[in-house]
């Protein structure tokens, strides 16, 4: 494996997260076990932490930056004549169409539809016609252009309403009736003002039958021969099981119940039918599905990365690291370890952060599954963007347990305290207007924690 490499496209705030320490660990094993050169680009400015980097670079991380993309595509080529790159990765979706332009630059194959990643209802089209065992009912089409009575006919009530693309996973809705659609429909053409205000012009919704049941993820890396290397699955609980009435998700559960749950051989043909249906290869997949009260899979959703936090829940629960399905064909989960729960918290409306109840804070703090939490101190005392605006998350709440029981109690509390937590107070902003109004109304409050990049963390059991 000598003289090999992964190049990683990243962003500064992505470097910044908490997320990003479970990929330096990562990459740091493929370093010790196979001798790869892991290289991370990231835009503009240099980073100062040079002891990191310095330490880092022990472990065959290295870190460039680059001004612009044919800078980043021509770094990358200078860089193919030292090493061999062996794969261009991302964890970010806005990200994925510069990886595609670098693959090709570097004359690695591509899938054949490079923008299905970007492109809800292209994904929805491919399925529907390799296999309509595994489509949903949908429609796409402009606010001004749905029309109600063939969706009412031909999707029938409930069904869920989201933008195509653009917005990651923003402004998701169930609508059960005309006058919830009435209600999307006009304030999601004050949604898209604001959205042209950040130069983002998201035109067109997509109209899908609601499928019934429960939520999971699972990743995989897909060869250039189209063979899966596929992880376990994940579930998800979304904000309406807390009664939040939106479809993000607010908890990635790797736990023995949830491999309960599989019928092994049916989800290996679902993946490898959605591959063959979408001719994606050469690249991770992070894709997200539904089971229906029949046992029937429907893809929700596909993604050409890795599955954000995943990397590191995996890890902690089976001992597997996901960068490894790019080296060894044979690398597969192990038994799982321990239970675990990773719960986001999440901006529920357009509001100033006050500050966490205390008392909330310090209870759920002392659940003996919970293991570290990490709150951003940077958001106190400024405005926080409607979730549906933008995908906006707070904290995060970790949990660990091999007693599934008392993780399943500890998780419960946690979610009977999601809306109780944080101290906000709501703000009202002209429906019309362009410019975020962004307080900026500092208080001594950061001089009672630590850094906004630290975590609290309880000593492992």
């Amino acid at each position: 494996m000598q003289n090999k490499s992964i190049v990683h496209i990243l962003t500064k705030a992505r470097m910044e997260s908490v997320e990003f320490i479970a990929e330096l660990d990562a990459m740091e094993e493929l370093s010790e076990k196979y001798e790869i050169k892991n290289v991370l680009f990231y835009k503009w400015d240099v980073i100062k932490f040079d002891a990191l980097i310095s330490k880092l670079e022990k472990f065959h991380i290295l870190f460039k930056h680059y001004s612009n993309k044919e800078d980043l595509k021509q770094q990358v080529l200078d860089f193919s004549n030292e090493y061999e790159v062996i794969f261009v990765n991302t964890s970010l979706e806005l990200l994925v169409n510069i990886v595609n332009e670098v693959k090709a630059a570097l004359w690695h194959p591509l899938s054949d539809n490079p923008n299905i990643f970007r492109n809800k209802f292209l994904q929805r089209e491919l399925i529907q016609n390799h296999n309509p065992e595994l489509w949903v009912k949908h429609v796409k089409w402009t606010p001004e252009e749905l029309d109600l009575k063939q969706i009412e006919d031909y999707v029938k009530y409930p069904f869920i309403i989201k933008p195509v693309d653009w917005v990651q996973s923003s402004w998701v809705a169930k609508i059960t009736n005309k006058k919830d659609f009435q209600k999307y429909i006009v304030e999601y053409k004050d949604f898209h003002d604001r959205l042209q205000a950040r130069w983002v012009d998201n035109k067109e919704l997509i109209v899908e039958e609601f499928i019934d049941w429960k939520l999971y993820s699972i990743d995989y890396f897909v060869t250039t021969d189209w063979e899966a290397r596929i992880s376990k699955p994940v579930k998800v609980r979304l904000w309406i099981d807390v009664k939040v009435n939106d479809y993000c998700n607010i908890a990635r559960i790797a736990t023995e119940k949830t491999e309960w749950e599989f019928k092994w051989k049916r989800l290996k043909w679902f993946v490898e039918s959605t591959i063959k249906a979408t001719w994606i290869r050469n690249t991770f997949v992070h894709h997200e599905f539904k089971i229906n009260s029949k046992w029937e899979l429907k893809t929700i959703e596909l993604n050409g990365r890795i599955g954000w936090g995943r990397l590191e829940l995996l890890k902690r629960a089976y001992d597997f690291n996901m960068y490894e399905l790019l080296i060894w064909p044979e690398v597969k989960p192990g038994k799982l370890k321990e239970n675990n729960i990773a719960v986001n918290i999440y901006a529920t409306k357009r509001w100033i952060l006050k500050w966490f109840d205390e008392k909330v804070f310090k209870k759920i703090e002392e659940r003996k599954s919970v293991f570290a939490i990490k709150y951003d101190l940077c958001a106190i005392w400024k405005e926080i963007w409607l979730t549906k605006d933008w995908f906006i998350k707070i904290w995060v709440i970790k949990l660990k347990n091999k007693d599934y029981k008392e993780l399943a109690k500890d998780f419960n509390y946690i979610k009977s305290k999601y809306k109780d937590l944080l101290d906000i107070e709501v703000i009202k902003i002209p429906k019309k207007s362009k410019i975020f109004h962004v307080i900026d109304r500092f208080t001594g409050l950061f001089t009672k924690k630590q850094s906004t990049k630290n975590w609290n963390t309880k000593k492992d059991k």
